[in-house]
Parts: C-alpha cells; sequence; structure tokens
C-alpha cells in the first residue's frame, strides 16, 4: 500500500517528537530493519533509544488476523539481533473499527506489545517538533478538525526548498486522503499559493486534473475526493517509486551531502527491488560505494 511507503520513509527520518510521545523515551539513533533470515521479514522501524533498549515501531492501517503472529516473529528477530538488549515494541493503528491484539499467547510462549489507536492520541507534541515529518505525521492523530493543524503543516512546509517541498507535499496528501481530508487540503494548498510546481510531479498532476474535473461535475467537495482516489489509484506504482526514490536521495544527502547530478538520475531511474534495497541499507553504510555497492545498481 502507497501509505505504508510512505510511513515507512517518513519514519526513517528524525522523528524525535514520535518516538517520545510512543516510548517516552529519547531517540539515539535509528537501527537496521531488515535481518538475514530465510524469510524476509522487513520492520516499520527500529531505534536505539537512551536508556539503551531497542524500540520496535510497527504501523498498522486496520485489523488483520495473525497479526501478533507477526508480531511474535519480530520480536525474536529484534532479540537476536541485539542480544542482551531490551526490546520494547509498540503498534500505531491507524485505522479500521476493530483494535489488534496486545499480545501474543500460544504453546506456552508469550509476548506482550503496547497497541495504540492513532485516533485517540494528542496530535500536540508531533506538530511542536521542529522535524517536518513530525509534522507530517500528526495528520494520522487525534479525532478532531484537522482544518487547523494542515495550515500549520503546510506553512513549515512552504519553506522548504524544492525538492523537499514536493516530497512533503505528496506525503501530507497520501496522509490526508487516508483520513478522508485530501479535498479541504488541496483547497488549502491552493489558497496557501504555495510554490509547487505540480506539472512537475506526473502523479500530483494527475490527482489534481482528476479532482478538478470531478468538481466540476459533481460538487469540489465530492469531486476531489473521488478525483484523489482515482489519480492515487492510477499513479500507485509510478507514485510510490518516485516517492521511494525521493526519500532515498533525501536520506543519502542527510548522511553523505550533496549526492552528485549523475547519480541523483541513476537513483531516480532505479527499479523498486534496488530502491528497496538502498533504503535498507542507508542507514548502516559508511561511503557512498558502499551504500550503491556494484551487486545492488543495475
Amino acid at each position: 500500500m502507497k501509505i505504508d511507503v510512505t510511513l515507512r520513509c517518513l519514519t526513517a527520518g528524525r522523528t524525535p517528537a514520535l518516538m517520545q510521545l510512543i516510548s517516552g523515551r529519547v531517540l539515539v539513533c535509528a537501527l537496521p530493519t531488515v535481518h538475514p533470515v530465510t524469510r524476509d521479514r522487513r520492520m516499520d522501524f527500529l531505534a536505539l533509544v537512551d536508556d539503551d533498549s531497542v524500540q520496535h515501531l510497527e504501523w498498522q492501517a486496520d485489523y488483520e488476523d495473525d497479526f501478533s503472529m507477526r508480531m511474535l516473529c519480530y520480536w525474536v528477530d529484534a532479540a537476536c539481533t541485539y542480544p542482551g538488549r531490551r526490546i520494547q515494541q509498540t503498534v500505531i493503528q491507524v485505522g479500521g473499527t476493530r483494535l489488534l491484539p496486545d499480545g501474543f499467547d500460544r504453546d506456552g510462549v508469550s509476548i506482550r506489545y503496547r497497541v495504540i489507536d492513532a485516533r485517540t492520541v494528542d496530535r500536540t507534541p508531533l506538530l511542536e517538533s521542529p522535524e517536518i515529518e513530525d509534522n507530517i505525521l500528526a495528520i494520522l492523530f487525534g479525532n478532531d478538525d484537522l482544518l487547523a493543524p494542515v495550515r500549520l503543516i503546510l506553512s513549515r512546509i512552504a519553506r522548504l526548498d524544492e525538492r523537499p517541498r514536493r516530497d512533503a507535499i505528496a506525503q501530507v496528501l497520501i496522509l490526508a486522503n487516508f483520513r478522508r481530508v485530501a479535498a479541504m487540503v488541496m483547497k488549502e494548498i491552493e489558497t496557501m499559493s504555495l510554490q509547487l510546481d505540480i506539472e512537475e510531479d506526473s502523479w500530483l498532476a494527475e490527482l489534481v486534473r482528476k479532482g478538478r474535473d470531478m468538481g466540476r461535475e459533481e460538487g469540489m467537495e465530492k469531486g476531489l475526493e473521488k478525483g484523489m482516489e482515482k489519480g492515487l489509484e492510477k499513479g500507485l506504482e509510478k507514485g510510490r517509486m518516485e516517492g521511494e526514490a525521493l526519500a532515498l536521495l533525501r536520506l543519502t544527502e542527510k548522511r553523505f551531502g550533496p549526492v552528485p547530478d549523475a547519480l541523483q538520475a541513476q537513483i531516480m531511474a532505479f527499479d523498486t527491488a534496488t530502491l528497496e534495497a538502498c533504503i535498507d541499507r542507508v542507514l548502516e553504510a559508511d561511503s557512498l560505494e558502499t551504500l550503491f555497492a556494484s551487486d545492488t545498481v543495475h
């Protein structure tokens, strides 16, 4: 799902307010989320915090059968990778009407983890954070009116440079569509006259075009919402790959500084498997050469 990729990319940045919110601890550093096991299991986020424990965060959109079994497997993977450290697991559920179980109990094996319904949590700490990733994630928290928070988030996004601004706007729209407030967000983007060349981003351009066309036919609010849904469906694969490529570029720049133009073009042309492999390596690679090893880039 596109929202899964977006949440992973957002969490992979610096989200100290989110970590404080779910664990009460200070984020020290992010940790690799894919481990070399016979079955590929990718966690959403792992972090070392200031009491030397490992915090495992898992995002979940809805209720899922056997979810607790997956959390048990994640706990075993993390415990084996970081022996001697306490593993604290937290699930943030962002949708659905049925809450996930908060543990696994079977055949004498038992683990417990926290399940947080994001809609019941005050979003204020995320909005007060200096990190834009925390700010954007605030859209998924709380159950009150989102107009004022969206205006605050967009005002901060407007101060970003062009590429991170486009990336942040795309993430806001994906989360807003999940919360069914995409039409309101699009209106605010246009009202604020954000410096965003939508035509430079193919799937964003498709969202806006379809929304406006349907808005003329059915009324802007209903039409724009439907346009967002159809645009997301059509642009899902391309938009997901572009979003992952932009996220990889941003993380690479944070680790190693400016990325050469030729390498930027190469990253934007990566296929899905290469993008995911490089994203998994970016936080532990010690150089650009290690990150973009010849056996990974093709």
